[in-house]
C-alpha cells in the first residue's frame, strides 16, 4: 500500500480486527470492579485497623530521638558555658555613666546604643566626652 492509495488493503484491516479486541461491555467492568474490591479488601482492613495515633509515631521514633535531643542539650550546655568562659565580665560603670548622661541630656542616646551593643569606640567616645565636658 502507497502512502497516496486510496484503497484500503482489506487484508491489513483484517488482521487490525483481529489484534483489537472488543470493548467491554457493563456486565465485564462490573465483574473486573468486583474482582478488585474483593482483592483489595485485605489490605485496605489492615491499614485502617493499623492507624497510628501520634504517640505510636513517638514511640517508633525514640530510639533516635532520645539520644539526638540529649546530645543536642549537651552541645547546648557546652556552648553556654564556653561562651560564657570566653567573655570578660564588662565594668558597668561607664554604661552608667553613659545612661545618666543620655537621661541628663549630656549626651546623645546613639551612645548609649554604643555601649549596648559594646561597640569598641563607645568607650573611646565616652572618654573624650567625658574629657570635653569637664
Amino acid at each position: 500500500m502507497r502512502p497516496n492509495d486510496s484503497r484500503p488493503d482489506r487484508e491489513l484491516a483484517r488482521a487490525l480486527r483481529r489484534l483489537d479486541p472488543p470493548s467491554p461491555t457493563s456486565a465485564q467492568m462490573a465483574a473486573l470492579a468486583r474482582r478488585i474490591v474483593t482483592r483489595a479488601a485485605p489490605l485496605l482492613d489492615a491499614r485502617r485497623r493499623a492507624a497510628l495515633s501520634w504517640w505510636e509515631y513517638a514511640a517508633a521514633w525514640a530510639g533516635t530521638l532520645l539520644p539526638l535531643g540529649v546530645a543536642a542539650a549537651f552541645v547546648a550546655t557546652v556552648c553556654l558555658a564556653w561562651s560564657s568562659a570566653v567573655r570578660a565580665p564588662r565594668a558597668h560603670a561607664s554604661e552608667r555613666t553613659a545612661l545618666l548622661r543620655v537621661v541628663t541630656n549630656h549626651a546623645p542616646s546613639l551612645e548609649l546604643v554604643d555601649f549596648v551593643l559594646d561597640t569598641p569606640g563607645a568607650e573611646h567616645a565616652d572618654a573624650a566626652t567625658r574629657g570635653v565636658t569637664r
